[in-house]
């Protein structure tokens, strides 16, 4: 043992040397340290300052200064704490900086009232107020009564709810925002400037839409329109239906019949008796959503006046043109293509568009002979098949033909490929039926 101290004896002198050494140091550390504030910014330590008052006082400035970007009384949403510490002077947060920092770290909430629909918030508008009255107006667009016409009721079809919360400044919607979101379902749709010798039909070709969603998304109740009018080109996704009732009455046309004679004596066709729409005086009620009549109920109904029969006398030589080749059509027409209703036949809009896939065979509707196959401005590649008995049907924005000109066939042959040439938004068929040379709604004659 003896031996075992001695050989450790000399080396004691050295040990005390760094114990001293390191004491020295560490008291030098703790001499060089100064008082400070730790910052927690909801328990997370961020910062060091020397005074707790300056955190205060930038935190009251920071407040003054969004509310009065705003315009509103904003809320700081975290929870800051202060602990007393010792820190190197290097640690601690320049003054001129800390502001900085708590921009940063901070989160700053507006008051708002948020629009809920159906459990989910939608909308953020800074004032209780506006949201009120923006579902108001809401209501009031949407229940618009014609001439002779009551609100019975108007409700909403979701569950509407106005509730207080906060939220970032930059998600609080104006009055017009929130308005485009809730009928729109975007808060900056785009929009479009009517221009000399548009149309509906051409605004939407032009810009890949159909007509009925410019009319859905612009609330337009006529297709007129006129220069420097604004419409919304979005497809329509609302977020709240306004669902109404109404009462009312009024005078309706009772479209006319069309009789064709036969005439034995004769080739050609000419109409005997124009035809004259009647008229009828009825009490309804009425469904809408959006505006959209959806159930109408006829209360009364009393006849003003009996349409008038228009009268067509047709040479039988005329079908027997046809009927020798056995090329004339039923006068029943099959569909062409089958697929999605994308347009209907309405003013402005002279056929019908049923939307499917590229290169689906078109079949003729009826039997007759294909008066024209080619290219034709906005109906792209377009062929035309007359049926012998008054009855015409034409197929644009073909992709590519496979009946040709004077090219007899029968009905549910394929004369063509559907495709998406000329003016289309899409792979589509434009279908037309004319009679007599007037356009017709398809869905009259199609089974």
């Amino acid at each position: 043992m003896i031996t075992n101290f001695s050989k450790y004896r000399n080396r004691l002198p050295m040990v005390s040397v760094s114990l001293v050494i390191v004491t020295v140091l560490l008291v030098g550390l703790i001499g060089l340290q100064t008082s400070a504030y730790a910052v927690y910014i909801d328990d997370n330590e961020k910062l060091f300052v020397k005074s707790s008052a300056q955190v205060d006082q930038i935190k009251t400035q920071i407040e003054a200064e969004i509310n009065d970007q705003y315009d509103d009384e904003m809320k700081i949403c975290n929870v800051i704490e202060y602990k007393k510490t010792w820190v190197l002077p290097g640690a601690v947060t320049p003054e001129d900086e800390i502001k900085d920092v708590l921009l940063k770290e901070l989160d700053i909430k507006a008051p708002v009232a948020a629009i809920s629909v159906d459990g989910k918030i939608i909308a953020y508008m800074g004032k209780d107020e506006q949201a009120k009255q923006l579902l108001e107006d809401l209501k009031d667009e949407y229940t618009q009564l014609d001439q002779n016409e009551k609100l019975l009721e108007v409700s909403f079809a979701e569950d509407v709810e106005i509730k207080e919360g906060l939220a970032d400044p930059e998600d609080v919607l104006s009055m017009e925002e929130a308005s485009n979101l809730i009928t729109t379902g975007t808060s900056a749709p785009q929009k479009y400037i009517v221009e000399e010798g548009d149309c509906l039909w051409l605004i939407a070709r032009k810009n890949d839409m159909y007509v009925d969603d410019i009319i859905n998304a612009s609330n337009l109740k006529t297709e007129d329109l006129h220069l420097g009018q604004e419409l919304i080109l979005e497809k329509s996704k609302p977020y709240i239906s306004v669902l109404s009732k109404v009462e009312g009455e009024k005078t309706e046309a009772i479209p006319y019949e069309t009789q064709v004679i036969a005439d034995k004596a004769s080739s050609s066709i000419k109409v005997k008796q124009a035809g004259l729409d009647g008229q009828k005086h009825i009490a309804y009620t009425a469904t809408l959503i959006n505006g959209v009549v959806q159930d109408r109920e006829i209360l009364e109904e009393n006849i003003i006046k009996e349409p008038i029969t228009k009268v067509i006398i047709k040479g039988t030589q005329v079908v027997q043109v046809a009927s020798r080749s056995g090329g004339g059509g039923t006068g029943n027409l099959d569909w062409p293509v089958y697929g999605s209703i994308t347009q209907y036949y309405r003013s402005g809009h002279t056929g019908i568009d049923i939307a499917t896939t590229r290169g689906t065979p078109i079949k003729a509707a009826d039997s007759g002979y294909v008066t024209f196959a080619g290219y034709q401005g906005g109906y792209g590649n377009f062929i035309i098949v007359d049926h012998g008995n008054g009855i015409v049907t034409r197929y644009a924005h073909c992709d590519s033909f496979v009946a040709s000109v004077g090219q007899k066939v029968e009905k549910g042959q394929t004369i063509a490929k559907l495709g998406n040439t000329g003016r289309s938004t899409g792979p589509h068929l434009h279908f037309e039926v004319l009679l007599y040379g007037s356009f017709q709604n398809p869905l009259n004659y199609l089974r």
